[in-house]
């Protein structure tokens, strides 16, 4: 069973969508000079985002590979939703077969997301990414900062606690193969759940980041180190890139 299928009932729980997420990302949106038409969350798991800017676009969709996340999604925009969002059960790599003509006004790809491809998939998706990005639009994607983790050779990440919820994370040196291991232990004492779970990830580093993305045609890249809008440093907790 996928690791996030195992704690999607946790998961907005362990990861509630903050409100300086949602102002960071709408004063991005509002330097823009188009109309909002058309939003791609990728990675939307339980479509916190989508339900916060279904007011905001004419279409939405929301992409994951897990379904369990996308049924509480779907749950979730019951309420808000006037039909006008689409969620699909896809890999991000499916870009251009999921949408061969489409463009978007706006792309997000949230919640460390981008480190689950492999580091030869990351050029192929943010080429993908750029063509169907409509003209003046912005891509906006948010990262572990990995230049801190491998350079500080940290193990792990600060355990979240939700009441007497806990979500232990760890992280695995390096392996040969550039990626390291995710391992998380959700324990919930209420429910008598402990969930072990190990995902690989590839700890890509700003300075990559910044290559693929200019090789993938974008112009622009700005990046922040917070959702407060603090500029990007080494020792920054989060790598955020805002790219046109």
């Amino acid at each position: 069973m996928d690791m996030y299928t195992r704690i999607a009932e946790h998961y907005d729980l362990l990861f509630p969508l903050d409100a300086q997420v949602v102002s960071f990302l709408e004063k991005e949106m509002m330097s823009l000079e188009i109309p909002f038409d058309r939003y791609l969350d990728i990675g939307c798991a339980t479509g916190a985002l989508l339900s916060a800017f279904s007011g905001k676009f004419r279409h939405l969709y929301g992409l994951d590979l897990d379904p369990a996340l996308l049924s509480l999604a779907a749950k979730k925009l019951l309420p808000v939703d006037t039909g006008k969002t689409e969620l699909l059960e896809a890999s991000m790599a499916d870009l251009d077969t999921l949408f061969p003509e489409e463009e978007f006004s706006v792309i997000t790809c949230m919640g460390n997301t981008l480190p689950h491809l492999e580091l030869p998939e990351f050029g192929p998706f943010l080429e993908s990414v750029s063509r169907h990005l409509e003209g003046g639009g912005v891509f906006i994607f948010q990262i572990i900062n990995y230049d801190r983790i491998l350079d500080n050779s940290l193990r792990g990440l600060p355990t979240l606690e939700r009441g007497e919820v806990t979500f232990n994370r760890y992280y695995s040196l390096p392996k040969p193969n550039g990626r390291i291991d995710f391992d998380t232990i959700l324990t919930d004492p209420e429910e008598e759940l402990e969930i072990e779970n190990s995902v690989e990830l590839t700890p890509v580093r700003k300075r990559q980041l910044e290559e693929y993305l200019y090789s993938a045609g974008f112009t622009r890249a700005r990046f922040f180190g917070s959702f407060s809008g603090e500029l990007w440093t080494p020792e920054s907790f989060l790598t955020i890139g805002v790219c046109s």
